[in-house]
């Protein structure tokens, strides 16, 4: 299979606000929602609330009330870019009506956003899905580390949600994943997560990615699915290109890395020895360059592999060598700008942090204990924890410190979080679009153009063309057509245009049998490959059958 079809959902967090006042988000979202259906050409979605639309993709409102756009599968990793860009353009202009029906100079923001500071511990997913043939249980070992290290080039940048105080990391999502591997996408969630629905016809199988992030940066977003493409080719073709790099710890590894700008963070193998980041994608990218030319690689498999190498050079002299090209190099680099007109720098946010942590513990043991105080009231001399302040006041002057500073460290990192926030948002307000436009960066990938058309058009190849171009032929029929991934349903004429083979070329459209009394949902599962729940299928087999064991004991 020398092609391969991938895909990016995307969670968009949106935000209104009416003078100071926050816009109700149920409100403003299920407007939202209801323009979408009004101004695209779309089928509904057969198994739930979304929509399905005339460039192959698919828009829906996530738990949450998170906004979620889906692309087409996608044969190649320029249309994984460009379907991106012209999903959230279509998603832009939705939101830019809205606003204006708001009117009264409301202002409505939507957001590549991947964490939330605001101390929910919220996370908005951007996950990636790669068809493959391979025996799932022999992924995890071999994609594993890649996934852990890819974050020198894929992490979006920002701070650690889960800490006290402004704490810089490549990858603020990757503080969310707490397990090596998981089934869980929305809690204990894995580096490697076992979800295989394949949405597509047997023999095909889905590897779903959900420790990636929300990306700005042309040059991260196109690796990121480029590189992980290459590795699933060539487990796909049996081989196990990470048997020599595989971690002690991932977790601990991918702590590491998350935590380290010059990607020198030496990492422990599980055979002996240590790598860094940068040896380990080495590794990988030595393992892919040995293979081009062999028909089970991609035809743009040699441009990724230059592509790889040159960002892994440029990566040498990290952070500033890749400040205007990677997502969380160009924040980082902002930061540091934002801190110095502030009179600070990034090196004491630890030292910080640490009294911050130190601060809290010791408010824990007093009758403040999970309640909000005030910097003046700590210092004050009604202050419950004064010891607390005395015993720490040394440290600070070690470091060249006063507690006049505290205050300023609070501050500076609210206007962090606000930074970080504003760099994602779509439209003309968001930093990172305005750094674009200015000419301060470097991360464009040439090939990801015609933006317009992909709003409008499928991709060329694979069943995402068919489905997007009978989309835009069926729409607007009252709801007699429905859709889902494996097909456009004909509810009129009881016909379904089957899109199972994810490499469809043409149409091929087969009757369905006739409905027959209590058999509805079997015929359902059969034509959509799933599994009765449990309980219905005890309840169905033969009076004289073995019990069925149950999949939990």
């Amino acid at each position: 299979m020398a092609e391969r079809l991938f895909g990016i959902e995307t969670e968009y967090a949106v935000s209104g606000l009416a003078g100071s006042a926050e816009l109700e988000r149920q409100e403003l979202v299920g407007r939202l929602f209801e323009l979408a259906k009004t101004e695209l050409p779309h089928l509904p979605d057969r198994m739930g609330s979304g929509i399905f639309l005339a460039n192959g993709s698919r828009f829906y409102v996530d738990l949450g009330l998170h906004p979620e756009m889906a692309t087409p599968e996608c044969a190649n990793p320029w249309d994984v870019v460009r379907y991106i860009q012209a999903g959230e353009r279509m998603l832009a202009g939705l939101l830019s009506k809205v606003e204006s029906a708001y009117g009264n100079g409301a202002e409505v923001m939507c957001f590549r956003a991947n964490v939330d500071y605001g101390g929910t511990r919220a996370t908005w997913g951007c996950h990636e899905s790669y068809l493959h043939r391979a025996e799932p249980a022999l992924l995890p070992k071999q994609i594993i580390p890649h996934l852990v290290t890819r974050l020198i080039y894929t992490g979006a940048g920002g701070f650690n949600p889960l800490t006290e105080g402004p704490e810089l990391t490549l990858s603020p999502r990757a503080l969310h994943i707490s397990r090596v591997i998981s089934g869980d996408s929305t809690d204990d969630r894995g580096i490697f997560h076992t979800k295989n629905e394949s949405l597509s016809g047997e023999g095909y199988h889905r590897l779903h990615v959900l420790c990636g992030e929300s990306l700005c940066s042309e040059t991260a977003a196109w690796l990121k699915v480029a590189t992980t493409a290459l590795v699933v080719a060539m487990m796909d073709a049996g081989l196990k290109p990470g048997d020599e790099v595989v971690l002690a710890s991932p977790l601990e590894a991918l702590r590491a890395v998350a935590a380290d700008p010059q990607c020198r963070a030496k990492l422990k193998l599980a055979g002996g020895g240590e790598a860094t980041a940068l040896d380990i994608q080495l590794h990988y990218l030595s393992q892919a360059e040995a293979q081009l030319g062999k028909d089970f690689m991609p035809p743009w498999a040699p441009e990724a592999c230059r592509r790889w190498w040159a960002v892994l050079e440029q990566l040498e002299g990290a952070p500033d060598s890749v400040a205007t090209t990677l997502d969380w190099a160009i924040k980082r680099a902002l930061y540091v700008r934002h801190a110095r007109r502030r009179g600070m720098s990034l090196e004491i946010l630890p030292v910080w942090s640490e009294v911050v942590r130190q601060l809290n513990a010791a408010l824990e043991e007093t009758e403040h204990r999970g309640r909000w105080v005030g910097v003046d009231f700590i210092l004050s001399p009604a202050s419950p924890i004064l010891g607390e302040v005395a015993r720490l006041t040394p440290h600070l002057r070690e470091h060249g410190l006063e507690w006049q500073g505290l205050k300023r460290f609070f501050e500076l990192g609210r206007e962090f979080f606000e930074i970080d926030m504003r760099f994602g948002q779509l439209g003309d307000k968001g930093i990172f679009g305005a750094l674009d436009r200015a000419g301060s960066l470097t991360h464009r990938v040439p090939g990801v153009d015609n933006i317009e058309h992909a709003m409008a058009n499928p991709p060329a190849v694979g069943r995402g063309r068919l489905r997007g171009e009978a989309v835009r032929r069926l729409a607007g029929n009252n709801g007699r057509y429905r859709c889902d991934w494996r097909g456009v349903w004909d509810d009129g004429q009881r016909r379904v245009l089957d899109l199972s083979d994810p490499f469809a070329v043409e149409e091929q459209w087969q009757d369905l049998p006739p409905p027959q009394e209590d058999d509805g949902d079997e015929l359902l599962a059969d034509l959509l490959g799933l599994h009765l729940p449990l309980s219905r299928r005890l309840r169905r087999r033969a009076p004289d059958a073995p019990p069925v064991p149950d999949p939990s004991a």
